[in-house]
């Protein structure tokens, strides 16, 4: 939920007054219309939906609305709307959909003059009803939207049914409500809302039309009164218009044409002139049901091909190619045996109550100028028994194991119609859908598949569609992994093969002659190398149609005889946190004696987990001081003892113990403020080489339904000291400048000036604690930010040696009733001066023999390899490129010295 801040708070506050001068009616989208609509990113169910609202573009800098369409059936409502200019993803967080769910503009959140009981938001609904911004959950929201992307039309759905989570009582309260479309900039400035002068677009529910009674003949074959074209002329698709004038058409009844096989059609009524590719028919006819499991059954007379129309919308092909239908187009085949009547299904999606039309335009086969024959007749059936539609569907397949195979049929029949796919003539489990789909065949497969299907009048079963699965054999693309491999005892080893083939493909890997256990997968992993794990590798791959071998693969596991070293020290003033450079032998590491500190200070406890060893001190060591911690004893798995001292300097740890934070004092104290957002009692800034941390003790924090510190706070940063630079929020005194905005635990930049350029800053490494909410106050929240973060067009965000900044508490509506400082204030921050730390000891190197008289040189970090030719005590040091431990020398003969270095 991203609706934050000043910006946002003073532009809605100027658009309340703005449209108090304004008529606030919302505008009527006219009578509802009852459609049930399917959410799938395409709008010919939408046929027959009046437009509810349009306007001219009036934005360019964000969303811009267009159209839009409203509908609803028992369950939902449905939205329609398209956009200007470039395909953007309308749904994302940037647009916000406000309803008006009880038609009061007195109750809920203003929005542009309509009072929102419900915010649809990324998909997500948020309750408005007592006034607030974001008040809380909605449930049984039930939200679709489509396209899940970038487009120009949308369409989404809400549940009618939705409720608010703190109260059970449900969003749509009357018998419509008002939508308003809101459009925001990159930093959440509403810019664009629809409609622009206020009000909402306004709908009123339709209520379910009654059901059929018994079977209807819309269009008779030899009844119904045609338009139909012979002229030859290419219509383009002005002739599907609902408004398009068709009265210069001759009139007629079906059979339409000529043909010189007139016993094998029903009499032709209406003779049509030879010639022309294309031919065009409308005809209308009045629907007022509901179309709930309906089936709309045309019995079709056709010499060629044709494409059928219901209100503009296409619904069906018979003979005619795949793609877009020009005038030229060829149907792509004859009827066999002529004469022959075709028998389909039509969608009622796009029938609307009332006058509907049918449109079809026939095409000629090549060859087939003889005849062009057309007739139909459309039936609405309450009961209509399951019918075979296409008798070659569902169709044989012949695939390679691996892919996806779908199965489809074309059945019609009255609802409701139960589904039952079968292999080899038994139910496939859980396939209980119109089509099916196999995302990955199999061997096991292959086989015959049909459809069975019910309804109350009777049960019939599509033909039985033969997979065949096709295998590819395996093939190792690279002959030369998996690698050989030589790595220091206790080190990790990793084998890797990359193959392909047919699914399924299996993995075995061998050591020697012997299967590794659990190791079947491309990858091989030995999490920590031991002599026994020393050997000859290989895996054995294998699917349903062959099996190969990898080459041999050698592990070479060379004795550890380095001692630990320690790679990262991080300390506070009372633990130590050492990071080691291999796993560590518990009984050293717990005794005591091991560890020694200057000042009479001792280590009085030692925990472990992996490599991690932390320390607690007698007493506090000094926040910022420079301290050493020497290490005796402390040994490896393989007895290898340490003999070193690390430097450090005791920092903040954010781990929510802010004991840390003794002798800080706070940059910022003030009484308790206002309940209901995060209210600021004291603000402690720290800093060092790495990191600046903040400790914020809170008196008061946002109700515990809405989450806590710091959701719902804007913390201002002004990085640069510049105020020309940067956001300038009201509050700030004259000398700020925002380059840093941190809304919750969400992070912008604002170096141009804006509340929020939109920009994710690189690398602040934030970490807060505790990451809970506290329940006693005041409470303490740390947190931290990387003084080397960047913006994220690049360039340093903390370029200086001090920072500002400027807190506010909002509510979870978003007012900010809190702030640190107090208005015209500013809190400022000087870094304290990092104290130098002196490198960790470098790490030791061993020499160990390998095969083919070579030698490994192994190490643990701190440190790089380097050599030098010439002798002991001449020559230039550089470092070896890319070196890793081991480092394989060959047995060249060449005098070469090595050495680890800083």
């Amino acid at each position: 939920m991203k609706r934050k801040g000043e910006a946002l708070s003073r532009f809605a506050h100027y658009s309340a007054l703005l449209i108090t001068g304004l008529c606030l009616v919302g505008f009527n989208a006219g009578a509802g219309t009852y459609k049930h609509i399917t959410i799938d990113g395409s709008f010919g169910d939408w046929t027959g939906v009046p437009l509810a609202y349009t306007q001219t573009q009036d934005v360019f800098n964000v969303v811009a609305y267009k159209d839009v369409y409203i509908a609803n059936d028992d369950n939902y409502i449905y939205v329609r709307f398209s956009i200007y200019g470039t395909p953007t993803n309308a749904f994302s967080s940037l647009q916000n959909y406000f309803f008006n769910g009880d038609n009061n503009t007195g109750t809920g959140y203003s929005a542009h003059g309509t009072g929102s009981e419900m915010l649809i938001q990324g998909g997500v609904g948020y309750q408005e009803m007592n006034g607030g911004f974001n008040e809380g959950a909605i449930n049984g929201l039930n939200w679709a939207g489509l396209p899940d992307g970038a487009a120009t039309e949308f369409e989404f759905r809400v549940s009618r049914n939705a409720t608010f989570v703190n109260t059970g009582t449900p969003v749509f309260s009357s018998d419509g409500f008002t939508i308003t479309l809101e459009s925001e900039t990159p930093n959440f400035v509403p810019t664009e809302w629809y409609p622009p002068s206020g009000g909402g677009v306004a709908y009123t529910f339709e209520a379910a039309p009654q059901d059929l009674p018994s079977n209807q003949s819309l269009v008779g074959l030899n009844n119904a009164s045609w338009q139909a074209n012979a002229s030859g002329t290419d219509l383009g698709t002005n002739w599907l218009d609902q408004a398009y004038d068709d009265s210069s058409w001759t009139g007629g009844l079906g059979l339409f044409g000529y043909t010189p096989a007139s016993g094998s059609y029903p009499a032709i009524q209406t003779s049509l002139s030879s010639g022309p590719t294309t031919y065009y028919f409308r005809t209308h006819f009045n629907w007022n049901y509901n179309t709930a499991n309906i089936a709309f059954v045309v019995t079709n007379y056709l010499s060629d091909g044709a494409v059928y129309y219901l209100n503009g919308a296409e619904v069906r092909r018979v003979r005619v190619p795949a793609g877009n239908v020009a005038y030229g187009t060829s149907a792509s085949g004859t009827n066999s045996p002529v004469g022959h009547a075709d028998i389909f299904g039509l969608p009622g999606g796009s029938l609307i109550n009332g006058d509907n039309i049918l449109e079809v335009e026939t095409h000629q086969a090549p060859s087939s100028s003889a005849d062009m024959v057309f007739g139909m007749s459309l039936l609405a059936a309450v009961q209509y028994p399951v019918t075979i539609a296409d008798a070659t569907l569902p169709a044989d397949a012949s695939l390679i194991g691996g892919q996806s195979a779908t199965f489809t049929s074309d059945v019609i029949g009255s609802g409701p119609l139960s589904y039952q796919w079968l292999k080899n003539g038994t139910n496939v489990v859980g396939e209980t859908n119109s089509t099916f789909t196999i995302p990955s065949v199999l061997m096991s497969d292959a086989g015959s598949y049909s459809l069975r299907v019910s309804n109350a009048a009777s049960t019939n079963t599509t033909r039985a569609a033969l997979l065949t699965v096709l295998g590819t054999p395996i093939a190792i693309t690279d002959p030369s992994k998996p690698s050989d491999q030589i790595v220091v005892a206790g080190h990790p080893a990793s084998f890797t093969v990359v193959a392909t083939g047919s699914a399924v493909v299996q993995y075995q890997w061998y050591l020697g002659a012997n299967p590794v256990t659990d190791a079947t997968n491309a990858t091989y992993t030995i999490a920590s190398a031991a002599a026994t794990n020393a050997g000859i590798y290989h895996v054995l791959i294998t699917n349903p149609v062959s099996s190969t071998n990898s080459r041999n693969a050698s592990l070479t596991v060379i004795p550890d005889t380095i001692a630990p070293a320690v790679t990262n020290v991080t300390a506070s003033p009372s633990q130590i946190i050492l990071t080691f450079s291999e796993p560590l032998d518990p009984s050293s590491i717990s005794n005591l004696a091991n560890y020694s500190l200057p000042g009479g200070v001792t280590v009085t406890g030692a925990t472990i987990n992996g490599k991690v060893v932390t320390l607690t001190t007698s007493s506090p060591l000094t926040l910022g001081g420079l301290s050493s911690l020497t290490i005796n004893g402390v040994k490896d798995v393989y007895g290898n003892t340490t003999h070193s001292t690390v430097s450090f300097s005791p920092t903040i740890i954010i781990d929510g113990n802010v004991s840390d934070w003794a002798g800080v004092a706070p940059v910022y104290s003030a009484p308790s403020g206002n309940d209901g957002a995060a209210d600021f009692k004291d603000i402690y800034i720290y800093s060092d080489a790495n990191y600046y941390y903040f400790r914020a003790t809170l008196w008061h924090d946002i109700p515990s339904a809405n989450g806590f510190f710091p959701k719902y706070c804007n913390l201002f940063h002004d990085t640069d000291g510049v105020a020309a630079t940067g956001y300038f929020p009201s509050t700030a005194g004259p000398d700020f400048g925002s380059e840093l905005l941190q809304q919750s635990s969400s992070f912008y930049q604002e170096k141009n000036g804006t509340f929020n350029d939109g920009v994710t800053p690189v690398g602040l490494d934030y970490l807060i604690r505790p990451n809970t909410r506290e329940v006693t106050f005041p409470a303490d929240f740390e947190w931290r930010y990387s003084r080397k973060a960047t913006f994220g067009g690049g360039g340093l965000i903390f370029p200086t040696n001090v920072i500002s900044i400027v807190w506010w508490g909002q509510t979870p509506g978003f007012s900010a009733i809190n702030f640190a400082p107090a208005v015209n204030g500013v809190i400022s921050y000087t870094n304290a001066a990092p104290t130098p730390v002196p490198a960790l000891p470098i790490g030791q190197l061993s020499i160990s023999p390998v095969a083919n008289g070579n030698v490994a040189l192994a190490w643990d970090p701190p440190g790089t390899l380097q050599s030098r030719s010439g002798t002991l005590t001449s020559g230039t040091w550089t470092n070896v490129p890319s070196a890793t431990s081991p480092y394989i020398i060959p047995a060249s003969g060449t005098q070469r010295f090595f050495r680890l270095s800083n």
